[in-house]
């Protein structure tokens, strides 16, 4: 069932059972790279041996596919070598490839039409991701920051810079931590 109010629930089995005994301190942002709404993604989330947490669609709509209790199929692994995130070779040093990112972790695709995630974010689209951000923030106690060894929100690229550099593409990371801090 849904953990936030109004997201419509497509349920995918691609989790991890109650984390493994972990507790979420990050939440992880994605650009869907294709797809048209969050149905869809929703969907495919039923199909493939993949999900995230949750879907915002570019109307603004919020899909749920795996309940914030488990860990979603949504990260990955850790990939290239400890440093700064952002240049394609360093994850950030707090990611540890000994630890499987999705126990630690809350994931939210945002869809964007485009294969390589250069989609800027709609209006409703960017609210809706802001409010979420915020409810998931306040349920588990994740810092209303930008990433750090304690725990915040920080883009896919942050632990997987080798395959998703681009993910999730542009995002208003300052509107965002602005409109945290309301």
């Amino acid at each position: 069932m849904p953990d936030e109010t109004g997201a419509i629930w497509i349920p995918s089995p691609n989790y991890f059972p109650e984390r493994e005994g972990h507790h979420p301190r990050w939440i992880i942002v994605h650009g869907t790279a294709g797809f048209t709404s969050a149905e869809e993604v929703g969907y495919f989330f039923q199909q493939a041996n993949v999900a995230t947490h949750y879907i915002i669609g570019r109307n603004g709509i919020v899909v749920q596919a795996v309940e914030e209790k488990h860990g979603a199929y949504g990260n990955g692994h850790v990939t290239g070598d400890v440093g700064v995130a952002g240049d394609g070779k360093h994850h950030d040093p707090w990611w540890s490839v000994k630890l499987n990112p999705n126990l630690v972790t809350i994931s939210i695709e945002h869809v964007k039409p485009s294969l390589d995630n250069t989609d800027e974010l709609t209006e409703a689209q960017k609210l809706a991701s802001f409010r979420l951000i915020q409810h998931i923030c306040e349920r588990h106690n994740i810092p209303k920051q930008l990433a750090s060894a304690q725990g915040g929100i920080t883009g896919h690229y942050s632990m997987d810079p080798i395959h998703r550099w681009f993910c999730p593409g542009p995002y208003p990371w300052n509107e965002l931590i602005d409109f945290l801090k309301r």
